[in-house]
């Protein structure tokens, strides 16, 4: 994408979740930045289209200007990415009319309706997929309905329920309604999944190792993976990465030298001893469907702090940031002190200034990867300024970094 529009721009994503609770599509918030004018829709669109691969989630594009809206919605693609449009913009009569005029050529639109609220009759048929939001007492129902679920019954869809089968729930406030919603609901995706709750159980409860990511392991050594295969298969389960770093470093294998990288940890140990060790893991593992999610995010986290803070050809600088992103959330994954967590691990004086003392080269990238996982493009404009970081390759990082993320 040109200079132009990149600098015009801030950004900000969320996944959205499908019953398998991996990325069915990403949903890109688009806001013109302060001072800009006249961003070029056309060219918005076009290289968009360009960018973005077959093999990457489907993109939702959620413009918060009407006037980049409305030229969207001119301008876009019938076989290009999604645009979301608001309930509040089709009580506009000239974005009703482009929206009228986009569907009627086949542009693909998404309904987005606030807390109650139902698409317009006219157009509702019409529209891709619809967003729902949940009021009080819309999640006071839902939650009914999965108390009253016979066990064991079929996933019927209620055709009364706020949610219709096969659309979207945004923004669900529990994980009971995010399971009833794809489990029980038949929803296409949830936008956003309830994190922070998932987070404080696990502060509670920890987890441990996905079970789904060792298995891939064993299955990619039995093959005779490459090594860069295996630690990118390692590198997706923040918790696993660290245990067999805390694993590699343990005092009792006498190494010679303290083990800093996962790449180097699968070199000194060996592919058969690694293979032990993983299956000495699943005893502990999860198989926890939710939790997929959680570790996409920190994954996303990860790369997009590569990109943030680009290492070009410096291998080792490159696993250093990825580690940083990874790690910075294992406190509530471990349910310990992330000082605690951290202590015998031999990490680069960067990464623990990052986490620990929220300080050092990484702690402003760190910042702002966390700034861009959500809707609030105002606070990923003001750590740009305050860190002087350039808005244009802030969002080239994020998109180079959503391309490549496959769910």
């Amino acid at each position: 994408m040109s200079a132009s529009v990149l600098a015009q721009l801030t950004l900000g994503y969320r996944y959205l979740w499908n019953r398998q609770r991996q990325a069915a599509a990403v949903e890109l918030f688009v806001q013109t930045a302060p001072g800009a004018t006249g961003v070029d829709a056309r060219h918005l669109v076009s290289t968009l289209t360009e960018l973005w691969p077959a093999r990457a989630p489907r993109l939702l594009l959620s413009i918060r200007q009407g006037a980049l809206l409305h030229d969207m919605l001119v301008h876009g693609l019938a076989d290009g990415a999604w645009i979301v449009v608001p309930q509040q913009a089709l009580d506009h009569p000239v974005l009703r009319q482009r929206v009228q005029q986009a569907l009627a050529r086949g542009l693909p639109l998404v309904w987005q309706g606030g807390p109650g609220q139902q698409p317009d009759l006219e157009l509702a048929g019409r529209f891709q997929l619809g967003m729902y939001t949940l009021d009080e007492a819309q999640a006071a129902q839902a939650l009914r309905a999965v108390r009253e679920r016979p066990p064991h019954g079929p996933a019927t869809p209620d055709a009364a329920a706020p949610l219709p089968a096969g659309q979207v729930l945004q923004a669900p406030p529990s994980r009971v309604l995010a399971d009833w919603a794809l489990d029980q609901q038949g929803a296409w995706a949830v936008a956003g999944w309830p994190l922070e709750e998932l987070l404080e159980q696990l502060r509670r409860q920890p987890g441990g190792p996905s079970r789904e990511v060792i298995e891939q392991l064993l299955r990619a050594i039995e093959r005779d993976a490459s090594l860069a295969q295996l630690e990118e298969l390692l590198n997706a389960d923040p918790v696993l990465a660290y245990r067999f770093l805390a694993h590699i470093n343990q005092p009792a294998l006498k190494l010679r030298a303290p083990i800093d990288t996962l790449e180097r940890g699968l070199m000194v140990l060996g592919l058969k001893h690694v293979q032990e060790w993983l299956r000495g893991q699943l005893a502990q593992a999860s198989a926890e469907t939710d939790l997929r999610p959680l570790r996409l995010q920190l994954v996303t986290r990860a790369h997009l702090l590569e990109h943030l803070l680009d290492p070009g050809d410096e291998a080792e600088l490159r696993r250093e940031l990825y580690l940083c992103g990874l790690f910075s959330q294992l406190d509530s994954l471990l349910g310990q002190p992330l000082a605690m967590a951290l202590e015998h691990l031999p990490l680069s004086q960067r990464i623990l200034q990052a986490l620990l003392e929220h300080s050092g080269p990484y702690h402003p990238a760190l910042q702002l990867a966390r700034a861009l996982e959500g809707a609030q493009t105002r606070a990923t404009q003001q750590l740009c300024e305050s860190y002087g970081f350039a808005q244009e390759d802030v969002n080239r990082a994020l998109l180079r970094t959503l391309i490549g993320q496959s769910g």
